[in-house]
Order: structure tokens, then sequence, then C-alpha cells
């Protein structure tokens, strides 16, 4: 209801959370009245939102944060709401006149795959032409892959952000699944991602389920770290109205989220797995690099992994010398090292050690 997104820009502003960088406030499926008006166009549930989307936004935008709003590509929602089938122009243009700032764009019900192209290519064309700056997320390669190898390169042409894999859920193999998905495939998507059009590894209302119940906190302290490592867009899905301390701490961490924004807008990718563990890195401006190690392990205590610094930045990143600086689980100074020298960490079960180099 618009009371719920009204309560959430209150809080994102009391505790922090637009000063750490999170600026979107999203609304998914099922906010619309079950049919287009008069005119065609899509209207807010009169019980849920009584005052209209257009009010909510005011407000959102009164305290200095962006509304996002959902929408799909074909005939219906996938809660089977009116979709943007044939009504890519106006819906646009109304998500426009409202003052809205993302469409979420999702791919239910859009008939042939052929449909489902030509809709995101139109609806990214169409936010073109309202002259508003509106962030576009797409689902389109999510829907294709079952069938093709998404285009990566046309789909960055249309779109700032697409989803590759399912729906995250609020558990450790959900998490472990969406990073062995993108280790298995990052030669073919870290390449494209940079500066304005990136990668989200779920989907754009559900990315990170930290301050919610089904990760330990190493489990959370993972998700943040290689969400970061992936150019990932944060996208927070919880109640920030109820949420730890800890959780807090974690997702509004600038040293975690600094990596994550990078300026330079590389993706990072798995340099090596060995047994339980992966070793990941990140080219930073800087020069710089941030570096993940994930002990994928999930029962017994701490272990430890030494590495070859010469594993990082094909050779060059230590080279002759460089500081690292642990960033997670805990901020702290590791000292100066030489090119030659190797590097060791202790992890704990599903935790990662996040570092800058």
């Amino acid at each position: 209801s618009e009371r719920l997104f009204v309560e959430m820009a209150d809080v994102m502003v009391a505790e922090g959370w637009r000063d750490a960088g999170y600026e979107f406030i999203c609304i998914d499926d099922c906010w619309m009245a079950p049919t287009r008006d008069e005119h065609g166009r899509l209207q807010a549930d009169p019980k849920r939102f009584p005052s209209g989307i257009r009010k909510l936004a005011d407000y959102v935008h009164s305290k200095g944060l962006k509304l996002g709003i959902y929408s799909d590509v074909g005939n219906k929602t996938c809660a089977g709401f009116p979709g943007s089938y044939n009504h890519y122009d106006l819906d646009a243009q109304t998500f426009a006149s409202w003052g809205v700032d993302l469409l979420k764009f999702d791919g239910c019900n859009a008939g042939t795959l052929e449909l489902l192209a030509e809709g995101y290519r139109r609806m990214s064309l169409a936010l073109n032409r309202t002259g508003r700056s509106i962030v576009y997320s797409c689902e389109w390669p999510f829907y294709l892959r079952p069938m093709q190898q998404p285009n990566y390169t046309e789909i960055k042409q249309y779109c700032n952000h697409w989803r590759n894999f399912f729906d995250v859920y609020d558990s450790w193999s959900s998490i472990k699944s969406i990073l062995d998905w993108t280790a298995l495939h990052q030669d073919s998507i870290v390449k494209i991602a940079g500066p304005g059009g990136w990668n989200d590894p779920d989907m754009a209302s559900r990315a990170l389920v930290i301050g919610n119940f089904g990760l330990s906190w190493e489990q959370a302290v993972t998700q943040m770290a290689m969400w970061a490592i992936m150019a990932a867009p944060l996208f927070m899905s919880n109640d920030l109205r109820h949420i730890s301390p800890e959780a807090k701490w974690l997702l509004q961490n600038k040293e975690v989220i600094a990596i994550n924004q990078d300026p330079l807008g590389k993706q990072g990718y798995q340099v090596i797995k060995d047994k339980n563990f992966e070793l990941w890195e990140r080219p930073l401006s800087g020069p710089a690099y941030a570096v993940a190690v994930l002990n994928q392990q999930e029962i017994g205590g701490p272990r430890n992994f030494t590495f070859p610094l010469t594993f990082l930045g094909n050779g060059l990143a230590c080279n002759p010398a460089c500081s690292v600086w642990q960033v997670l689980p805990a901020s702290r100074d590791c000292g100066v090292y030489s090119w030659v020298s190797s590097l060791s960490v202790e992890v704990n079960p599903t935790g990662t050690v996040l570092l800058k180099v």
C-alpha cells in the first residue's frame, strides 16, 4: 500500500540509507487496478494507493529519493494485471507524467521470443521519447535463455540492467546457485558490464536478502561481498522498519559500497576454484583490485586459504609491491606485500573475506 512506501521513504532518510547511496524505492507487481481506465491508461489500485502514484512520487522526491515502478512486456503481468503489450508509448508517457524514475519491465505472457525482444526494444525507445530520465530494468535475457543465447550487446543497447537468473530467495542455497551460475557464464557476461548497463544476478526487486531470516551472518557477508565483486545493482528486499543493527552495518558499509559503485565499472570474475575455496577479483580504478575469498564448505570451522599474489591482475596487481586492506568481515590493515609473496586468509564456512589490494 502507499502507506508502506511512505513509511519506508521516511526510514530511508531517518536511518541513513539515502546517505549511504540507496536512492530508489521500487514498487513491484500488483500495484495496478485490474483494468485500464477509459482512456486506456494504467491506474493504481484505488484501495491500496488511494492518492495515486503521482502523489506518492512527489512524496518520495520530497525526501530526496526516487520512485521505481513495475510493468510487463506481455499482455498481462506475472500476477495477472494489465501488461504493456500494445501500450508501450502510452505506458511510458503515463509513468513519466507520474514522475517515475525507474521501470522494472518483466517478461511474463509475452507470447513468442520475437514479441518479447520487440517489446523490450519498443519500451526502451518509448521511455527515451518521454524526455524523462528513467532507469530501464529488463528481464530480457532471463526469458530468452531457456531457448537461445542472449545477445548482450543488443540488450545493453536498450537496457540499463538486466536479469540473468532465477528469483533470489532468502536462503543460502539460492545465493550459492547464483554465484555458481555467474562463474559458469562469466565468459559471456562479464565483458558487457559497465557504466550504463549492468548484469543483475537475480531480479531487480529481490536482490539483497540481508536483514531477513534465511541467511547466517557469514552468508550475509558473502552476499554483500560478492554482489560488490559482481558490480551488481544493490537492491534491498527487506523491511527497513525491523532490521538488526548488524544487517544495517553491513548494508550501509561505505567501503563495500565504494567497491560496488567503483567508477571504472568493471565486473569481477572467478580466478580459481580450489577444493571448496573460490578466489574472485574485480579491477578497480586507482589502480586497485577487490579480491574475495569464499569458503563454500558448509561444515567444520574456519579454514585457511593461501595463494600467491601473482594470481591477481594477471600477475600485475602487486607488482612490485602492494598494500592489502581487509574490508569484510571486519575492516583492518593487512600490511604491505611484495610481488613474490603469498597471502593467507582465514575464512569461516559459507563466509567470505573481502580485500582491497
